[in-house]
């Protein structure tokens, strides 16, 4: 029964973890697009000077590797779905990725399988 339960928990731990990943990833994005709907300048200078768009593309790849690990080697799901998680992770970014998150509901019925 302990076993269950440290199972539980740090599962539940990590998909927190990776819910706030996802959450700073999420506002360094928005905080990005916003910048370069309300201020050129900046914006250009953020882009030629910084490379700050290849460094936001960069992050946003790392981060989709971890989910797309996570799904492959932690997840107690079949196959069929991981394939699935794998291509809406790759295919909608950001939006796939909150999609797929579960929530405590989905991780207690993942966990008792």
């Amino acid at each position: 029964m302990t076993d269950f339960h440290s199972d539980l928990k740090k599962f539940q731990s990590d998909i927190k973890k990776l819910r706030i990943l996802l959450i700073t990833l999420t506002l360094i994005q928005v905080g990005y697009m916003i910048v370069i709907i309300s201020d050129s300048k900046l914006w250009m200078r953020l882009d030629f000077d910084y490379k700050a768009n290849w460094l936001i593309f960069g992050l946003h790849l790392i981060v989709a590797g971890i989910f797309i690990w996570f799904n492959w080697t932690r997840m107690p799901i079949e196959k069929k779905t991981k394939t699935n998680n794998t291509y809406m992770i790759l295919f909608l970014g950001i939006i796939g990725m909150w999609l797929w998150i579960p929530n405590k509901r989905e991780i207690i019925k993942l966990i008792e399988k």
